[in-house]
Parts: structure tokens; sequence; C-alpha cells
């Protein structure tokens, strides 16, 4: 037994080995490059603000004359981004750094769920982990910068609650649940709230039993109280949630930039991006019937008799088909819903794990596997060492903004056509640097920024800076 436990650790540390370096090329490293997606950067710029007392927590803003008040978002992020910026200042590197302990944030929580599900967590974590990278869009969201890595941190604490409640029949376990549901709503929306149908779901499974509709029954009360109390009781939290049920909800329900035309497409997403958990599943399947003449249906009865694994799955799917009835569908909306759906693999298939664990020390027994772990790990640091400088999006712009920069003075408005005016990208820009706002129109303007394919007509005094894509040019007071 004590051999085999070694040679356990052992396939674990080679394990380590392996997801630390994909975790280095797949976020870390394109997580600190320059450049960020769209979404990302708006929710810096709204953190930036707060950041530099310019707004307040029901009262956010994007710039001076965009989104001057932003309730496109519940303001829990931007709150915690804000803060971040507030103890080590305003720099590209921090809000990196605020997205990286957000991943380590899930990895600790995780590490506390699996804790209580199983004796030993070390190779389940590590399970866990491989899964999640490998949905492609998990990563992106981590590297991109978008609200779904806080999202996942909340929606693990809620499943780390519910399962210490069934191990204690606690009754602060139901109250701190419903907590996690009300800061999920402060953060992403009702549509994040899903985790609520975790404790029904086992309610339903358990043949109505009486400790879990209580549970359900108080922690969702807890919920609604803690949004009545503080959205309709405060006028400041009222006027945001007006602002944000007309500018947000009700304009998604009306598909209102729309991003498909298919209702069904985003439940198509969800299985694409989860292709390869599942086909690690039919191999693992397909190895218990050919090889140890193992039966479908009792892998079927396993699963469906654990009742955790089952309302996870369950919670999953809530998570995620919602997102049909609108027509303003993305794949980094489904990211929380894949922590419940691959938490549920693993606890549900958790006898069968072992045969991929027992295959792991096999392969570690061989010095070539460490060999080949060691120079991709290798490869990985130098990886994130030698493009740490490099852009992962926007370069040409970032560069174009470089040279524009100094001509500008902080805090002034620069005009730009009226065709750039949903380059989001480029107000943010321009405003985490120096406060600079952009505008379509205005008098006391001195500058005109434009894109160097528009044929529009424009003053001809252009600042020669050598810009590749944006032009800069100066509008003297004596023009109208």
């Amino acid at each position: 037994m004590t051999i085999i436990a070694l040679e356990m650790k052992s396939a674990v540390k080679l394990f380590i080995l392996f997801l630390s370096s994909a975790v280095i090329v797949l976020i870390v490293a394109p997580l600190f490059q320059k450049g960020c997606f769209i979404d990302g950067m708006l929710y810096k710029t709204v953190s930036y603000n707060y950041a530099e007392g310019l707004a307040s927590f029901w009262n956010m803003k994007f710039t001076d004359t965009s989104m001057t008040f932003f309730c496109e978002q519940p303001p829990l992020y931007f709150y915690l981004l804000s803060n971040f910026y507030k103890l080590f200042g305003v720099h590209y590197l921090t809000d990196r750094f605020f997205t990286l302990l957000l991943f380590i944030a899930l990895t600790v929580l995780l590490h506390l769920i699996l804790k209580l599900v199983f004796k030993k967590t070390q190779s389940y974590l590590l399970l866990t982990y491989f899964f999640l990278l490998a949905i492609p869009v998990f990563c992106w969201s981590y590297v991109n910068q978008v609200i779904e890595p806080l999202v996942c941190v909340f929606v693990s604490l809620g499943i780390l609650f519910f399962i210490r409640f069934l191990r204690t029949d606690k009754i602060v376990f139901m109250i701190l649940f419903g907590l996690v549901c009300y800061l999920l709503f402060l953060t992403k929306g009702f549509q994040s709230c899903f985790i609520v149908v975790l404790p029904l779901s086992y309610f339903l499974f358990t043949k109505l039993k009486k400790t879990f509709f209580l549970f359900s029954f108080i922690s969702v009360g807890v919920f609604l109280l803690l949004i009545i109390g503080s959205i309709f009781m405060y006028i400041p939290a009222k006027v945001w949630f007006e602002c944000y049920y007309s500018a947000r909800l009700v304009l998604t329900i009306e598909n209102v930039g729309n991003t498909t035309n298919n209702h069904f497409e985003i439940i198509g997403r969800f299985f694409s991006e989860v292709i390869v958990c599942l086909g690690i599943v039919v191999l693992l399947i397909l190895y218990l019937r050919i090889k140890k003449a193992y039966p479908l249906v009792f892998v079927i009865r396993n699963f469906l008799a654990n009742k955790l694994a089952l309302a996870l799955f369950i919670t999953s799917l809530f998570g995620s088909f919602p997102y049909a009835i609108s027509l303003v569908q993305r794949g980094f909306y489904l990211i929380p819903s894949f922590i419940c759906f691959v938490l549920a693999l693993v606890i549900g298939l958790r006898r069968y794990w072992t045969i991929v664990f027992c295959g792991l020390e096999r392969i570690d027994k061989f010095k070539l596997v460490w060999i080949f772990t060691g120079m991709v790990m290798l490869a990985a640091v130098f990886y994130f060492c030698f493009n740490l400088t490099a852009y992962k999006r926007d370069e040409i712009k970032l560069k174009d903004i470089d040279k524009i920069l100094p001509l500008l003075q902080e805090g002034e408005t620069v005009i730009i056509e009226s065709a750039m005016w949903n380059d989001f990208s480029l107000h943010s820009y321009l405003y985490m640097a120096k406060k600079i706002s952009l505008s379509v129109e205005g008098k006391e303007s001195r500058f005109l920024i434009k894109v160097k394919s528009s044929t529009n007509d424009t003053p001809q005094h252009k600042i020669n800076l050598n810009t590749n894509e944006l032009e800069l040019y100066f509008i003297p007071k004596t023009l109208p």
C-alpha cells in the first residue's frame, strides 16, 4: 500500500507539472500581454472611474461623453476591481493580477468542494482543472477579463455552502447560500443566479425531503429580501435598477443587438465547448465495456444514483439553456454553468476515474515522459517570458495611440467620425490613459481623430505621426 501511495504521489506531481504548463500557455501568458477584448476594456474603464472618485457604487460611468450613467451591468465587479486599482495603482498589470487572483480563488474553492466529497482530493482537483482547461471559452474568459471569472467564484462558493449544509444541516449555510445568490445578482444580474436550482433539484431527487425544501425556501427568501431591501428601498439603487431593466433586460428580451438568428445556437455552443470532456467520458465508457465487459447501463445508473452529481448536472443546464430565450448570445455567458457541469462529471463518475489515475501511475514510470513533461514546462516558461511585451489584440491601434497621446491634454474631448463611435476600445484606451473623452461634435475640441481609410471630408490640418490606422488632425479655433 505504501508503494502504491508513493507511485500515486509521483503521478500527481507529473499531472501538476503538465497542467501548470497548460495554465501558463493558455491563460497566464496571453493574460499579461497588451490589448484586451472590448467588453474587458469597457469594464476596466468603468472601474477606473470609481477608483478615481468620479463615480459611486450605484452611479457608475464609462466616459464623460459615452454611457455617463453606466447601467449595462451590475456594479459589484467594478467595485472590487476599482479597489484593486486604489491599492496597487492604475496600471495595465494591476487588473491582470486581479484576474489571476480570481483564478486562484476558484482553485481554492474547488479544492474545498472536492475535499468535502472525496477523502483524497488532489487527483480529482487536477482532473477537474484538466476538464476546465479543455473548454476553450473558459481560458478565453480569463485572458480577456470579462465578468464571468468572478461569477465562477460565487457559483463555486454557493456549491460549497450547499455541500457544507449536506454535511452539517446548519441553518447558517442556508443564509450564506442566499447571500451568494444576492452577490451573483450584483455581479451579472438575474441570469447568474441559476445556482438556486441546485437545492431545488436536490430536493426533488430526495423524494421531496422536508430539509431541502426548507433550505430552498430560506435561501431564496434571504436572496429576495436582500434584493427588495437594497434595490427597491434605497433610491440610488432603485434608479440604477430601472435603468438596468430598460437598457439591458428589456432590450435583451426584444433581441436588440442580437448575435444570432437561432434561439438554439447557444445550446449547440454549450455541447461544442465541452466536447473534449464528453469525448474522455465516452472513451472511459468504451474501455469499461470492451476491457472490463462493464455494461453502459451500470455507469448510467451509478451516475443517476449520485444525487449531488445529478443536481449539479441539472443546474448546469439551467445555467445555459435560458440564454436560448434571447438572440443576444455569447459563448462566455456559459462559463459559470461549466463549473457545475465539470463537477457533475467528476463526482458522478468518481468510481471510474480511478482507472485514469492508475493509467497515470503506469505512464509515470517512464523517464521519457518526465523528460518530455519537463521540456514542455520549460518551453511554457520561455513562452511566457518572451511574450510579455507582445500584443494579443489591437496592436496597431495601441501603437497609434502611443504616438497620438503626447499631443493631447488630460481630460480633454477629442472629435471622432460618427462611424467610429461604437469603437469602445478606442474610447477605453484613450480614457484610461489620460481621461480623454470622444465625441462626434464639439466646438471646444482641438483635435480630430479619424480612420485612415475614411473618405469623409476633413479639415486639411493633418499632423504627420507615421501612424498606421488612425490619423490626428488639428482643429483651428477659426473653424466653425
